[in-house]
């Protein structure tokens, strides 16, 4: 049932995390918090894969066990946003998922560029799903000039030189940068610079931009010592169990 197409799509990090942020004058005096904008993307991926098996409608407890979370911490949820939910019908998915898209900010075109064009930059390049929800590859940079002029699934690699224009010339909402650490800072002022609305940013380093400005600092290694870490406390419970 879960999308697994990508391995960069785990729960925390997407890229629907950013275009919450960017959508919706509507939601600010409500102030929602970011853990309840965190499982958004969740919650959408779910009813999405229930409209696909044609799914009608489905209540909170339903839901609850099939994404492993409490039926009050649902409808707690989604009663920042109104509800959606009737007493003794439940949820109608398409109309939920059609309103958590609204909200997320999907309802709308996003343009992206890629800024690095190494492995990671390439394979985000090739993921066909950021179409489907409305995020658009435009263009990637980079600074190596063997990699200029090849092109990722039709889009041309640039010098970083036309970055600046190219952003203001295409109307680019979100920067993905995916280049060392290093040059991380002086990418951003740059980007910053353009009046660039958000970045996704896979450089090991946290950014701070002016307010206004989105950043989803995205650390791949943080998943993997979480993972780490559940390894250890099984195989502790383990030992405990067979002393």
């Amino acid at each position: 049932m879960i999308d697994s197409n990508f391995t960069f799509c785990y729960d925390k990090v997407n890229t629907a995390a950013i275009a919450v942020s960017m959508e919706v004058e509507t939601l600010e005096e409500k102030e929602i918090s970011q853990a309840v904008i965190g499982r958004l993307p969740r919650y959408f991926r779910y009813l999405g894969e229930l409209k696909d098996q044609g799914v009608e409608r489905i209540s909170s407890q339903d839901l609850s066990e099939l994404m492993k979370v409490t039926a009050s911490q649902i409808r707690q949820d989604f009663n920042n946003f109104g509800g959606f939910g009737q007493q003794g019908y439940g949820y109608n998915v398409e109309y939920l998922y059609r309103e958590i898209g609204r909200i997320l900010g999907l309802d709308r075109q996003h343009n992206f560029i890629i800024i690095g064009a190494g492995n990671l930059g390439r394979a985000l390049g090739n993921y066909l799903n950021f179409e489907r929800r409305g995020f658009i590859f435009r263009g990637m940079f980079d600074q190596n000039p063997e990699l200029i002029g090849m092109e990722v699934r039709g889009v041309r690699i640039m010098a970083m030189e036309e970055m600046e224009d190219f952003i203001r010339e295409n109307d680019i909402d979100i920067a993905v940068l995916t280049i060392p650490k290093t040059s991380a800072v002086s990418v951003a002022e740059r980007l910053v610079k353009t009046g660039i609305r958000a970045i996704w940013n896979f450089a090991h380093v946290d950014l701070n931009v002016p307010e206004g400005i989105e950043v989803e600092n995205v650390h791949l290694s943080d998943s993997l010592m979480k993972l780490s870490y559940n390894i250890r406390r099984e195989r502790v419970k383990e030992t405990e169990e067979t002393k």
